[in-house]
């Protein structure tokens, strides 16, 4: 075997050699990540399904990338990675492991695009706003949406699946990917997947704060009020800057040990590292609802009133009124509706 085979092997010795106590602690703060990310990112899709007037612009960009999110959670880290994590081994076959390695690199770029998309959506509603209605109608936003899951779908893996290149088990990351001696995918994947778009992300909310700092400055020799309407914008950008934020906080340290990886070759952390950076991964796709609720006064209120009216729904008993023998719903509170 060669090194990095020898490596693979040794990783495999040290993910079944784990003990009792560990392999529950991982697998049940993965779980809780999952739960989290099983919650919140259904409860963003209901939200927009069940209420017409939260269809906005920007938030179909949060409904795709709630989507992406999802399916993270429903395609690969709950049915694959984690019974991988609770088993300490691959315990599916070379085609699950090819199907993960494809829908994490797809749906890994959808996100990021996506989130491209939600910054330069801002940057023309508050630095070009006359120009933001000719780009920005809902039938733009939505083949704008379409066409970045096209390019996640057709462009992300694709390269690597077309030359002929295989996904391998990392017993340490607890999930299938490309291997890390690829280097020249890493060279054509990280600057197209997540520079390009990270680089226009980071020019749009360079210009949006530029822009509002502007408006502030004038506010105070002026006195002239900002409408409410730039208000509200400004708002909006303050809670897709703090997700994009949130983001990148959790891919940084992904892809600098991915990228030192690849120059190496192999490897080149202790196991714990890896186990963080697919907590890390997983964390990206879980925390976007939370950072919805807490910044945004809409989806914090449509949040509440649909845990509130599940709540009712399953607080609610049937009780026989016995006089007429119909039924009656009895609240938990002793009420009678």
């Amino acid at each position: 075997m060669n090194s990095t085979q020898n490596q693979m092997a040794e990783m495999l010795r040290e993910f079944k050699s784990r003990s009792q106590a560990k392999v529950v602690l991982e697998s049940g703060l993965y779980m809780l990540v999952l739960l989290f990310l099983f919650f919140g990112n259904s409860l963003t899709l209901l939200v927009m399904l069940l209420n017409r007037q939260m269809r906005t612009i920007p938030n179909m960009f949060v409904t795709s990338l709630a989507l992406s999110d999802l399916l993270t959670g429903i395609l690969t880290a709950g049915p694959l990675s984690l019974p991988a994590l609770v088993t300490s081994q691959w315990p599916f076959n070379n085609t699950a492991c090819q199907f993960q390695g494809i829908i994490v690199i797809t749906l890994n770029v959808a996100s990021i695009y996506t989130l491209c998309l939600m910054a330069v959506n801002r940057y023309y509603r508050i630095v070009k706003p006359s120009r933001y209605q000719r780009y920005f109608t809902k039938k733009k936003a939505m083949i704008m949406i379409l066409s970045t899951w096209f390019y996640s779908i057709c462009c992300g893996p694709l390269p690597f699946v077309l030359s002929g290149h295989k996904m391998v088990f990392y017993p340490s990351k607890f999930f299938c990917f490309y291997p890390v001696e690829n280097s020249a995918f890493t060279a054509f994947g990280i600057p197209l997947y997540m520079g390009i778009p990270t680089c226009v992300t980071l020019y749009c909310y360079f210009r949006i704060f530029t822009t509002v700092r502007n408006h502030n400055r004038n506010f105070h020799l002026s006195g002239n009020p900002i409408s409410s309407v730039n208000v509200q914008d400004f708002k909006v950008a303050r809670t897709i800057f703090v997700i994009v934020l949130f983001y990148n906080l959790c891919w940084i340290p992904v892809v600098f040990v991915h990228f030192v990886d690849t120059i190496y070759e192999k490897l080149a952390f202790p196991r714990q590292v890896y186990v963080a950076k697919t907590f890390l991964l997983t964390i990206s796709s879980a925390f976007n609802p939370v950072i919805y609720g807490v910044l945004n006064k809409s989806f914090r209120k449509h949040y509440v009133n649909m845990l509130r009216c599940t709540c009712c729904r399953a607080g609610a008993v049937v009780a026989p009124l016995p006089l007429r023998g119909r039924a009656t719903v009895v609240a938990m509170s002793g009420t009678i509706a």
